[in-house]
Order: C-alpha cells, then sequence, then structure tokens
C-alpha cells in the first residue's frame, strides 16, 4: 500500500459535478463500498480556486489513476505518491 495525493482543478460550470462526485466518493469511504484496497483518508475543497486535495491509500498510483478512470471526474487531476513526514 502507498500513500497518494490526489489534485483535483475544475472549471466552474463542473462545480456541481464535481460536488456530487465528492460526495459519492465520501459516502463510499463511510459504507466501507469503495474497492478493496482502497482508503479515502481525507478530502480538502478550495471551492474559491476550484481544487481539491484528496489523500489516499491504495495498492499503488496506477490502480488508483485506473479507479479515477471509472469514477471519471470531471476535473483535471494528477497522481503523487507522498510520504508521511509528520
Amino acid at each position: 500500500m502507498v500513500e497518494l495525493i490526489v489534485e483535483h482543478a475544475w472549471k466552474n460550470k463542473n462545480s456541481e459535478k464535481v460536488m456530487k462526485v465528492v460526495g459519492d466518493i465520501i459516502g463510499m469511504q463511510k459504507s466501507r463500498t469503495l474497492p478493496e484496497g482502497f482508503t479515502l483518508k481525507s478530502v480538502l475543497v478550495l471551492k474559491d480556486q476550484n481544487k481539491a486535495i484528496c489523500n489516499w491509500e491504495a495498492p499503488d498510483a496506477t490502480s488508483l489513476k485506473n479507479l479515477l478512470g471509472k469514477v471519471n471526474p470531471p476535473t483535471d487531476h494528477s497522481v503523487t505518491e507522498a510520504v508521511r513526514a509528520f
């Protein structure tokens, strides 16, 4: 398992769709229905900037990118492996 940061950015016109996807994913985490091996650890939304930062635990970056492809959020996003320093 690795810890990953996903940075999302979207156009203002997609804000409602993005917030729905965020709510759905948070709901899946709370109900423990995310695919095995995936844990959404936190979501930070910077609404005024149309950005979000999500902290995930996943088998690897490729697996999380594949999951993002299935969820297909209306965002530009990048996936970066992170190492907790504190």
